[in-house]
C-alpha cells in the first residue's frame, strides 16, 4: 500500500531553510484532494510520523502542521514533540474561550503557533496574544492590508511569514517588508515523498478496544491482542517512541508501551490509527502478515527453549517483524532504522551473527521445512520439538485470524 505526503520549504531572508509546511496527498498528483480536514491531518500525521519518518521528512527542522478546531480541541497536537511541530491553525478557526484555553495550556508546554492565511479580524483577534508567527498569503492581500498585518505583528511581538511567493519580485518586496520567513513556488513548488505502509485490517483494533473498555481491563490480554496484529504493533511501538512525553526511555516492547502510555493514552492512539486507515489490503498481502505471525509465536515457544523466559518478547518481535522488508517493500536495515529494538536484534534481522541467529535459522529451516538444517541444530533443540512448536503456531495464528476476519464481518 503506497502512502503519501509533500513538503514545502520555509526560507529565511539568505534562503536558509529553517522548516517544512507538510501538506496532504493520496497520489502522485501534486495537489490536494477534497477531503475532510480531520481525516486529512490524521492521515497526515501517521504517514509522516508512522511510515515515512520524520527524519526523512524534516532532515532536522520543525514541521509546520494544520490543525482543525476539533483536533485542537482533543489536544491531538500533544501527541507530538513541541521542538518538532509547529502548530499551524487554520483561518476558520475562532479564538473563543474553549480554543483560548487549549492554546494557552499547549504554550506552557513550549509549542510554537502559526496563523494560517492571517487576515485581521474579530475571531482571531483574541489569539494574536498566543501567536509566534503569522501567515500572509501574498496573492490574496493588497499592499495595504499588509502593512496593517505588520503594523498588528509588530504590536504583539509577532513574526511574520510570507507565503505564496511567485517571483522574484514578491521575495525583494516581503524581505523590504521586513519579513523573516518565507515560502512559495518562487523556491520550491511542494515535494512529494512516497512510501509503503503496512496493511491494516480497520475493524481488527475492535477486539483491543472491547478489552479496554471493560470495567477492569486485563493488561495481558491487551499485550497479546496488540501482538498478535503486526500493522497495530509497527504504528505503536512508532508513535510511542516519536512522542512528546514518551521519549526519554527506548520502548522496545509492545507491554512496555501499553504500561508507559497508559490506558487512556492508548485508546486515543488506536482511535488515531484507525480514523486514518481506510484503504483495503490485497490477499497477497494478507497471508504475508499472516506467516508473520505463525513466526512470531513460533519464534517465542522455541525462545523457551533456548533462552531466558526474560527473552520472550525480544523473540515473538524477531519473528513478528522478519518479513517486514517484503511487506514494506523496503530493504529491512531501511525499515528498522526507525523501530526501537535493541541492537542484536537488528543486527539479526539484517543478517548479521548475533544470540538470536540460531533462532532466526531454526524459525526459516522449520517453516521450510528444511530438515537438513534442522539436522545441523538438533544438538540445540530435538527437531521434533521445533515441528510440534510450528504445529502450535500454525494453529495459534490461524485461530487469531479466523477471529479478527470474524470480526470484521460483525
Amino acid at each position: 500500500m503506497e502512502i503519501f505526503v509533500a513538503r514545502q520549504p520555509i526560507l529565511t531572508s539568505t534562503e536558509d531553510v529553517v522548516g517544512y509546511e507538510l501538506l496532504y496527498r493520496n497520489s502522485h498528483k501534486n495537489m490536494f484532494t477534497a477531503i475532510d480536514g480531520n481525516l486529512a491531518t490524521i492521515e497526515l500525521l501517521i504517514n509522516s510520523f508512522v511510515s515515512i519518518g520524520k527524519e526523512k521528512l524534516s532532515s532536522g527542522k520543525k514541521l509546520y502542521i494544520n490543525f482543525t478546531r476539533n483536533l485542537l480541541l482533543k489536544r491531538v497536537p500533544c501527541l507530538f514533540s513541541p521542538d518538532k511541530i509547529v502548530i499551524e491553525i487554520l483561518e476558520d478557526v475562532a479564538g473563543d474561550a474553549e480554543i483560548i484555553e487549549v492554546i494557552k495550556e499547549m504554550k506552557q508546554m513550549g509549542y510554537t503557533f502559526a496563523l494560517d492565511d492571517y487576515t485581521p479580524n474579530e475571531y482571531n483577534k483574541s489569539l494574536l496574544p498566543y501567536t509566534d508567527i503569522l501567515k500572509v498569503d501574498f496573492l490574496k492581500t493588497s499592499v495595504i492590508q499588509r502593512k496593517v498585518i505588520h503594523m498588528i505583528a509588530k504590536e504583539h511581538g509577532i513574526k511574520l511569514l510570507a507565503e505564496k511567493v511567485e517571483s522574484r519580485n514578491d521575495f525583494e518586496q516581503a524581505i523590504r517588508d521586513g519579513y523573516d520567513y518565507y515560502q512559495g513556488y518562487f523556491f520550491s513548488r511542494p515535494i512529494i515523498i512516497a512510501s509503503r505502509d503496512i496493511p491494516f485490517y480497520p475493524k481488527d483494533y475492535l477486539s483491543i478496544l472491547t478489552e479496554l473498555y471493560r470495567p477492569e481491563p486485563n493488561i495481558d490480554i491487551v499485550v497479546k491482542l496488540i501482538e498478535c496484529d503486526l500493522s497495530i504493533s509497527y504504528r505503536i511501538l512508532k508513535i510511542v517512541n516519536t512522542m512528546a512525553y514518551f521519549t526519554r526511555v527506548k520502548v522496545t516492547s509492545i507491554r512496555q508501551a501499553v504500561l508507559i502510555l497508559g490506558l487512556n493514552e492508548l485508546i486515543k492512539l488506536l482511535t488515531l490509527i484507525s480514523l486514518k486507515e481506510k484503504q483495503g489490503s490485497s490477499v497477497v498481502s494478507h497471508e504475508i502478515v499472516l506467516r508473520s505471525m505463525v513466526r512470531a509465536k513460533f519464534a517465542e515457544q522455541l525462545g523457551n527453549k533456548l533462552f531466558q523466559v526474560e527473552t520472550n518478547s525480544e523473540c515473538f518481535m524477531l519473528g513478528l517483524f522478519s518479513l517486514i522488508d517484503t511487506i514494506l517493500q523496503q530493504p529491512m536495515d531501511e525499515v528498522l532504522k526507525a523501530l526501537p529494538f535493541s541492537e542484536e536484534l537488528k543486527q539479526t534481522l539484517i543478517g548479521q551473527e548475533t544470540k538470536f541467529t540460531t533462532l532466526l535459522q531454526l524459525v526459516i529451516a522449520g517453516e521450510n521445512a528444511d530438515w537438513d538444517t534442522l539436522q545441523k541444530l538438533a544438538p540445540v533443540v530435538d527437531p521434533i520439538n521445533i515441528s510440534a512448536c510450528y504445529e502450535n503456531a500454525i494453529h495459534w495464528a490461524t485461530k487469531i485470524s479466523t477471529q479478527l476476519d470474524e470480526a470484521k464481518g460483525q
